[in-house]
């Protein structure tokens, strides 16, 4: 009887041992340089017109232990081109209780489990997020990583939770080379690419080739097309034999693909990679 009450005490202790060993946790994270709070900005999707930061943007890392911040800046917007060829986007600062974030923002990274045991997901894009202090000072922190590979978002939900104390808008112009790159069309044709995601805040060029068949019969001039409000299209079964592409840019970093007008047949507007949308008449008349 009392072999078998040790035996059962050990192992509850091996067990102790190993769950709260540091063989239990993730890869350990950097801790983060601190650096100037004026080498911040939000980072948008497109290549902008804007002056360069006097320093380099400091390293990410876990929060160091004598950095005190008093407000945290995170970003919004910029996944878009106005019609202006600008990106608007916002700086929300928010200030407060600043514990709980910081506690789980510096919790340690999970060890992975095997792929089995975890879901099938989609990763989001992170978080533009930066601490800054008293001083001017500012840093980067990393977010731990769960056991399924996903940041844990424990301590972002505790920064959107804290008190709104100022939002800042910028208005960048989009640099030329940029707009030039989605603004050109292939003269050489290629089915469109039908998929089921809904298009939206696509960036779309603004030079159309326009094709006979698979023959170019000719280039458009800049002309600008909005597809944000178009219905999506119904069942088609007849194909188009006059087009007219272009390209669009989507996702981190910009994604550059073909973009097509059917003329005829089917007439709708097929984003590779996207559900098809039914062209307007107003859209069509550009190409007549």
């Amino acid at each position: 009887m009392t072999r078998r009450w040790l035996v059962g005490a050990m192992l509850v202790a091996i067990t102790a041992v190993s769950c709260g060993s540091p063989t239990s946790l993730g890869p350990a994270r950097p801790v983060a340089e601190i650096g100037s709070a004026d080498a911040f900005r939000c980072q948008v999707p497109q290549q902008v017109d804007r002056p360069t930061p006097a320093v380099d943007r400091p390293i990410p890392g876990t929060i160091p232990d004598d950095f005190v911040p008093v407000t945290a800046v995170m970003c919004e917007g910029g996944d878009t081109v106005e019609s202006d060829g600008t990106v608007v986007y916002r700086e929300l600062r928010r200030a407060g209780d600043l514990s709980t974030a910081l506690r789980l923002l510096n919790e340690p990274s999970e060890r992975a489990l095997t792929v089995d045991l975890c879901p099938t997901y989609s990763i989001a894009e992170p978080e533009q997020l930066w601490l800054e202090d008293a001083q001017g000072r500012a840093m980067e922190p990393s977010v731990p990583i769960g056991e399924c590979g996903l940041p844990k978002q424990e301590g972002i939900d505790a920064i959107r939770a804290l008190e709104s104390v100022e939002v800042v808008e910028y208005r960048d112009p989009v640099l030329e080379r940029p707009r030039l790159s989605v603004s050109s069309c292939s003269p050489h044709y290629s089915d469109p690419v039908v998929g089921t995601d809904p298009a939206a805040g696509l960036t779309i060029g603004y030079t159309y080739c326009l094709f006979d068949g698979t023959v170019n019969v000719g280039v458009t001039d800049e002309t600008g097309i909005s597809i944000e409000n178009l219905p999506p299209a119904g069942p088609c079964s007849i194909s188009a034999t006059r087009t007219a592409t272009t390209t669009y840019a989507t996702g981190w970093p910009s994604n550059i693909r073909n973009l097509t007008v059917e003329l005829d047949g089917c007439r709708r507007v097929v984003p590779d990679g996207h559900a098809p949308l039914q062209a307007s008449n107003e859209i069509l008349s550009e190409f007549h």
